[in-house]
């Protein structure tokens, strides 16, 4: 009789010390290594974010979701549109443009069907989506090409 009490302590005391294990994320396709407290997850051939409790940051609706910069923004495609995100899950632009550039003095060339603009980090549009051609010069100017084939020189409001 001694022996099951203690063999009842020692089985207690075991899965007090070490507990049971517990799942912290939903079932997905696949789960990618995490990388700045976040991971990538699949399911159903769209990918999504969760954090490292296993917390869905972001459902899995985006078609394809780039890796995170040194400055925690990350490109999503969405109906073949590509848009913003931060680390945290925050759409920081929805996926409206066609193409989005990378970012120079925390500005972006965004294009929208034939049209060109720029966007800040923030999502904020600060040169309208109307010209043929924009390209980043020095100082922060942009050089611009109107639809009729007259150059202009823009500097953006920030």
């Amino acid at each position: 009789m001694k022996k099951i009490i203690l063999l009842s302590i020692l089985i207690s005391a075991s899965t007090l010390v070490f507990g049971q294990s517990t799942e912290i994320s939903s079932k997905y396709d696949k789960i990618d290594k995490f990388d700045k407290e976040v991971a990538f997850v699949h399911k159903n051939g769209l990918v999504g974010l969760i954090n490292s409790k296993g917390k869905e940051v972001i459902k899995p609706e985006y078609e394809k979701i780039s890796a995170f910069g040194t400055d925690n923004i990350a490109y999503t495609t969405k109906g073949g549109l590509i848009g913003l995100i931060d680390v945290n899950g925050k759409v920081l632009v929805d996926n409206k443009y066609d193409k989005i550039g990378g970012f120079k003095n925390n500005q972006a060339i965004v294009k929208k069907g034939d049209a060109y603009g720029v966007i800040d980090k923030a999502g904020k549009l600060i040169v309208d989506v109307k010209y043929n051609k924009l390209v980043f010069e020095k100082n922060g100017i942009l050089k611009a090409v109107n639809a009729d084939g007259s150059e202009v020189l823009i500097k953006p409001n920030k």
